[in-house]
Order: structure tokens, then C-alpha cells, then sequence
């Protein structure tokens, strides 16, 4: 029986990567359950993480490379081991991984016949994203970009218009490679049905990370006047999901003045708790 190796994103509970390590493994094998053929899946977690973020950014940067060092060390151990048949799948929830290429040399050099899927969140290649603000010659991050592109039997991205973005970046990239999929947050139509009874709508939320390309100014600016709502910018205080979810619930108002979105999931959990959207 063919196995799908899924190397997960570290949780963080300032990020959607937390719901992440729990449901999209139960996501995974219900849709392989109702499959004709049969898997198995297996996870390769890292190591244990502090759940903080570099400020600004999606992950911490420092313990995103231990985590992704750790789970290449695991998977190359498993390998080494005859645990990996011909057949099998990876499955990267961030592409951003160096794993991407150590897995396709181990595959292509053992002769494994390997397949590997992997899932673009952000890189050098988007203008707006961090990547590409702080590495200022783009030579080494487009070339790994690329090289795990390549590497992949399919990428995947969340919408058209990211997907289109990373094609215009990159001319040698196949296009027949790039599969728009969505991201799988089916769960949250039921995770915030809890916190909503009797709960008062006062709120305007701003739930991105504070970094340039999600312009909080704006935000800060309106902020004094709007005095008959309380304004609540999410990345400011280091909430558990829990707490978030209580915010969303008193939410009236959900506001994003994002450069661009490669997914919009805080305004659609916004939408998800009867919240107006507010979007450029």
C-alpha cells in the first residue's frame, strides 16, 4: 500500500498552521478513505516549537529552518531505513522547504519512484512579500524558487491570481505544473459557532500580521474616527486561537487594505462570523 508523507508547517498560534497540524491530516485521510485506491498517511512533524513568530513575518525564521531541518533528517532516516516504496507521495504544506530538493535527490539517485506535491504560500518572486523585501539581490532565492518547482510533480496554489504572479516571475516554470486547488480550511465553517451566542458586534478587526504590505496605518489612521467602535489589531497581542476566535465573534467590521492576498483567510473568517468586509 502506498504511503503519502506529509511534512507539515510548524503550528503557531498566531497562524492558521495550528488548525493546520490537526485538521488537514483528518482532511487528508477522509479524502483518501473515500478513494479507490488505497494510502496510507504519515506525518513527519519537526521538532517542538515556541509558537512565536518573527515579528512581521509568517513563521519564525530561525526555528522554521530547524523544524524543516529536523523533518528532512527524520524522512532521510526512513529512507535509509527501506521505509519508502516506489509508488509513494510527499506532500510539502510549504514549498519554501529545502526538503523539496534533498527528497528529489534521494528519489532520483536510489532510483525511488517518488512522487512530490507542494504548496506555495509566498516567496522572493511576490514584490509585497518580505522574501523579496529583505533579500536584496534575488539571484540565490529565485533559483531555489524555481529548483523546487522544478523538483515537484505538482505545485499548488490557493488562487488564480497567485498562481499567475509566480508564472510571470518565472519563465522557464511549466505551466501545466501549476494546479489552483484552494487551501483546505473547510473546518472553519464550524470553529467559531462556539463564541458567537449573545455576543455583542463592536468590534472592527484588523486580523493580518503588522508588516508594510498590510498597511495597519491606514487602519491607525481611521482608528480615532470611528470613537463608537472598539478597534482590534489582532498581531498586536499574542492571542491563542481561543482568544481569537472571541474577537471574530464580536466582529462588525473586518478591514483589509492588503497591497495584495494571495488567500484572504481573515477576511473570510471575518465573513464566516457575519462580519462586513472592508477590502481594496
Amino acid at each position: 500500500m502506498p504511503t503519502l508523507w506529509l511534512f507539515d508547517i510548524e503550528p503557531h498560534e498566531q497562524r492558521y498552521t495550528i488548525e493546520w497540524s490537526e485538521h488537514l491530516p483528518q482532511q487528508l485521510r477522509k479524502a483518501m478513505s473515500s478513494s479507490a485506491a488505497l494510502w496510507d498517511l504519515e506525518v513527519i512533524p519537526g521538532i517542538e516549537t515556541t509558537g512565536k513568530t518573527t515579528p512581521g513575518a509568517f513563521l519564525n525564521f530561525a526555528e522554521s529552518t530547524t523544524y524543516k531541518a529536523a523533518q528532512i533528517a527524520k524522512f532521510s532516516a526512513i529512507v535509509q531505513a527501506g521505509g519508502v516504496i516506489d509508488g509513494d507521495r510527499l506532500l510539502f504544506a510549504d514549498a519554501w522547504h529545502p526538503g523539496v530538493i534533498q527528497c528529489r535527490y534521494m528519489a532520483d539517485l536510489l532510483d525511488i519512484d517518488l512522487s512530490i506535491d507542494v504548496m506555495w504560500h509566498a516567496g522572493s518572486y511576490d514584490p509585497w512579500d518580505i522574501l523579496a523585501r529583505k533579500i536584496t539581490s534575488q539571484t540565490w532565492s529565485r533559483a531555489f524558487e524555481l529548483a523546487v518547482y522544478c523538483a515537484a510533480d505538482r505545485n499548488y496554489f490557493a488562487t488564480s491570481f497567485h498562481r499567475d504572479m509566480f508564472l510571470d516571475a518565472f519563465d522557464a516554470a511549466e505551466p501545466t505544473k501549476a494546479n489552483v486547488v484552494g487551501w483546505p480550511m473547510e473546518y472553519l465553517a464550524s470553529a467559531f459557532q462556539e463564541c458567537s451566542e449573545g455576543v455583542t458586534k463592536d468590534t472592527i478587526l484588523f486580523p493580518h500580521r503588522i508588516s508594510p504590505e498590510k498597511q495597519p496605518e491606514i487602519m491607525q489612521m481611521l482608528e480615532p474616527l470611528l470613537p463608537e467602535y472598539r478597534v482590534c489589531f489582532a498581531q498586536k497581542e499574542p492571542l491563542t486561537k481561543q482568544q481569537y476566535h472571541e474577537e471574530l465573534a464580536r466582529t462588525a467590521v473586518v478591514f483589509s487594505a492588503n497591497q495584495q492576498e494571495t488567500l484572504g483567510i481573515g477576511v473570510y473568517e471575518g465573513l464566516l462570523n457575519g462580519a462586513v468586509p472592508i477590502v481594496p
